[in-house]
């Protein structure tokens, strides 16, 4: 028989496992909507697919981490900074391609670099919080 899956509760757990759901989203919509992604961000969909794909692979890779049962802290930490970085990364591009894009392109990105935002948030307020599968806090 196999085992039930048992899911650690730590804070550290619960921003890798939110990570991971943001990142599977994303690339839900990419792959699923690329046609209509591509028009609103007058981009070539095979760009929008390949950028779904990335998205779902990162998912699953945090994922992987989240199942651990203690999270390297310095991965925790990367992948906050790289979420912080992505989403300022949108948000300082977006007023040059502005007039470029549809009214749902816009609110696609800004949507996405303002996830990026508050999941980068979530990420340091864990390590701030807690060590990783033990509870204890600083």
């Amino acid at each position: 028989m196999l085992r039930r899956l048992r899911v650690p509760r730590s804070v550290l757990h619960t921003a890798l496992w939110v990570d991971a759901a943001f990142e599977l989203v994303a690339g839900a919509v990419l792959l699923l909507l690329a046609g209509s992604v591509a028009n609103w961000l007058d981009a070539d969909r095979a760009i929008v697919s390949i950028a779904g794909v990335i998205f779902l692979g990162a998912s699953a890779a945090i994922a992987g981490f989240a199942l651990q049962p203690a999270p390297a802290r310095r991965t925790v930490s990367t992948l906050a900074a790289l979420n912080l970085i992505g989403g300022v990364a949108i948000w300082c591009v977006l007023p040059f391609v502005w007039s470029g894009i549809s009214g749902e392109g816009r609110w696609m990105a800004a949507a996405i670099a303002d996830s990026f935002i508050a999941v980068a948030a979530l990420e340091f307020l864990a390590l701030q919080r807690g060590a990783p599968a033990t509870g204890v806090t600083r």
